[in-house]
């Protein structure tokens, strides 16, 4: 996170407050928990809602897109009942004062909503990671929670048993080698259970191979924006063109 974002989010506060709006939103739709819900916070999500990654490809790409459009409609609304008046009627800030501020207001409402349209650079990868990464990393973390129940399960079972053990009395010896083959089992069956998530992920990645390609140059453009906007480049050609634009009708 860097200084400049966080101006850049404050500037353009209610394109910023709109598109954690419907992030929050679309959390809620897709059942993806939200962490903070603080829109404007002087953290890396300023502007966005802070929420649990998504797991799948398919609700990656909704929570990208679906905010991502909303703002561009929205934004898109107020610049055309802003910029359209002041160049079609020629508005000037000395003898229209009442009408040019109105649609200056629409200005600055329609480039915050338009500097705000991006998802944020971590999401964008995490994004680009889901459909085009290797099917062994993206099985990784599945392995790694299912590894995280499995121990979850051993240590509630030998609590349980403890306490029964504590209960009855009874202390019973195991067998040396029944261990070793039940571990020896166990192993094997974690093996094989890796194997097998490596293996879906293997079949999901080749089966929407003709998708992703179509999906690409989309998920490109939201990478470079996610990246431009995090740099705050869009709102700095925003403050430009709205001074030249205010210089030009005053």
């Amino acid at each position: 996170m860097n200084i400049l974002y966080l101006i850049t989010k404050m500037i353009t506060y209610p394109g910023a407050f709109m598109k954690g709006f419907w992030e929050h939103c679309t959390c809620r739709i897709l059942k993806i928990q939200v962490t903070d819900r603080r829109y404007l916070s002087s953290t890396k999500w300023c502007g966005h809602a802070a929420h649990a990654p998504a797991l799948t490809p398919g609700k990656a790409f909704l929570l990208a897109w679906l905010p991502y459009f909303a703002q561009r409609v929205t934004g898109l609304i107020f610049l055309g009942a802003s910029v359209g008046p002041l160049l079609v009627f020629n508005l000037r800030g000395q003898s229209d004062t009442s009408f040019f501020w109105l649609y200056v207001v629409f200005l600055f409402l329609g480039l915050s909503i338009i500097c705000n349209s991006f998802p944020q650079w971590e999401d964008a990868k995490h994004q680009w990671q889901l459909f085009y990464g290797k099917p062994a990393a993206l099985a990784e973390e599945v392995v790694f929670e299912a590894a995280e129940a499995s121990e979850d399960e051993v240590v509630v079972v030998e609590a349980v048993e403890a306490e029964e053990e504590s209960e009855e009395e009874v202390v019973e010896a195991a067998d040396e080698s029944d261990e070793a083959v039940e571990a020896a089992e166990a192993e094997e069956a974690v093996e094989a259970e890796e194997e097998a998530v490596v293996v879906e992920a293997s079949e999901r990645h080749a089966a929407g191979a003709g998708a992703k390609i179509l999906l690409a140059p989309g998920n490109a453009w939201l990478l470079a924006g996610a990246w431009l906007e995090q740099h705050g480049l869009p709102t700095i050609v925003a403050v430009g063109l709205t001074i030249w634009l205010l210089a030009a009708h005053s």
